[in-house]
């Protein structure tokens, strides 16, 4: 089992689950448990503990990726874990796929694209804004120690943005995805998947209906609820707070020109469709 070093993440952990990730370094760390040094990490393994100067004992973790992600700095609120693991299931990321994601906001959904690939193919992340591609980059280098070379950051509209190629997924995090959707379609190789996650139902409209434009079939939608439990010696009982949605998953597969019968044609207009969404939200 490795050991701890100078500069590696620990997740201080206490007996009632409270959770703090910091750096190993040469300085003294304090909580409402008391302080200790950091240094007195060093050496120690997974799951050994440190007193506190209160006399509380914190355990010490190598963080999990959900752990980095919930602890790492954002500007944007970050896709849930439990979205995150399907996007990446559904998505069938494996080593060596060639994949383009779109509105990279903080990194989650990159560092779990990173994670699943393992250092093969290319991951191509496409954000608009100029702030929220520093943070990321900032986030993702401090996760792996140092930048992924299977990973580019590119600063563009995706609405607008002309790259020459044709990978095997999409993934789609973005406020608008059906007014990329005609542009991404370019990007996708025939069988190939995209993947988006929207907050609301008149989003997935709009983005059923331009996918079914541009050469998309077998499109399914769906949402996933979490509900912990609470266990002890005398009771199981469901928590009174859960994880409810956070978003829809919508998976759909690039398909060629001549759709045949099966699948639904659907000539509305961008204007149309703009128009309908205000309609839904007013």
């Amino acid at each position: 089992m490795s050991k701890f070093a100078l500069n590696d993440w620990v997740l201080l952990t206490s007996q009632k689950g409270k959770k703090w990730l910091v750096r190993v370094e040469n300085a003294p760390y304090s909580s409402h448990l008391g302080g200790i040094h950091l240094a007195d990490v060093i050496g120690k393994e997974e799951g050994d503990w440190l007193l506190t100067s209160k006399g509380a004992k914190l355990m010490l973790f190598k963080p999990s990726l959900e752990d980095y992600i919930f602890g790492m700095k954002r500007r944007t609120q970050i896709i849930y874990p439990k979205d995150l693991s399907a996007m990446i299931f559904y998505g069938d990321i494996h080593p060596g796929c060639e994949v383009i994601e779109t509105g990279i906001g903080s990194g989650a959904l990159t560092l779990a694209l990173l994670r699943a690939m393992c250092g093969k193919g290319k991951l191509t992340s496409i954000e608009k804004r100029a702030e929220f591609a520093e943070q990321a980059r900032e986030n993702i280098s401090l996760f792996f120690g140092a930048r992924p070379r299977n990973h580019q950051i590119v600063v563009a509209d995706i609405e607008t943005a002309c790259l020459s190629c044709q990978v095997d997924r999409i993934f789609v995090d973005l406020p608008e995805p059906w007014r990329a959707v005609g542009n991404l379609s370019s990007m996708l190789r025939m069988g190939g998947l995209l993947v988006s996650l929207s907050p609301n139902v008149g989003q997935i409209q709009l983005t059923q209906r331009q996918l079914l434009a541009n050469g998309f079939g077998d499109i399914v939608h769906f949402e996933l609820l979490r509900r912990d439990w609470k266990v002890d010696r005398l009771r199981a009982r469901p928590f009174d707070r859960m994880v409810a949605h956070t978003g829809f998953i919508t998976v759909a597969k690039r398909v060629s020109a001549d759709r045949g019968e099966g699948v639904e044609n659907d000539s509305e207009t961008e204007e149309d469709a703009q128009q309908e969404l205000e309609a839904l939200g007013s």
